[in-house]
């Protein structure tokens, strides 16, 4: 029989290849910027400029989980907690489908709610929300990157929960 709950919090090797990565691109933005020398394409500093402020930001959410031992997702008979998206929990009435979106090998699980307007986030996933609805067409993207989740898991909790109510 499948887990009867799912839950996932962050995990720190891997955030820190994350902000590893991040730390690389900021960097190189920084190079583009013309910081060291020469920018290598005159005139894309703004790019560098762009790199610097969005990996930078990036970092410092990374470096903010790195000492969250919370649960980050949590799927049980209740509905489905994403700490990233708000402290409610969503309740499996108020979860009209749940689809995956794939784009470069990551697979987000996302949430169509029958009123989003029900469960507002006021965190920074929240605030990218309608570029999130028009690239997936949902309500809540969850992502595990980052986590100790397991996404095989996590949607088989998903289909049972959804198979039951």
């Amino acid at each position: 029989m499948r887990a009867a709950l799912f839950t996932a919090r962050h995990s720190r090797w891997r955030l820190a290849l994350l902000g590893a990565g991040a730390a690389a691109f900021e960097f190189g933005g920084l190079v583009i910027t013309g910081l060291f020398g020469p920018p290598p394409r005159p005139g894309a500093e703004w790019f560098g400029w762009f790199c610097v402020i969005f990996f930078g930001l990036g970092g410092l959410a990374i470096m903010q989980r790195l000492f969250d031992r919370s649960e980050a997702v949590r799927i049980d008979g209740r509905g489905i907690y994403f700490k990233p998206w708000s402290e409610q929990t969503i309740p499996w009435s108020e979860i009209r489908d749940v689809t995956v979106w794939q784009f470069q090998g990551q697979k987000p699980i996302i949430l169509h709610l029958a009123d989003p307007g029900r469960f507002p986030s006021k965190k920074l996933l929240g605030k990218v929300a309608g570029a999130n609805r028009a690239l997936a067409g949902g309500d809540v993207p969850i992502s595990l990157v980052g986590t100790d989740g397991n996404f095989a898991d996590a949607m088989a909790t998903i289909d049972r929960y959804r198979r039951s109510t």
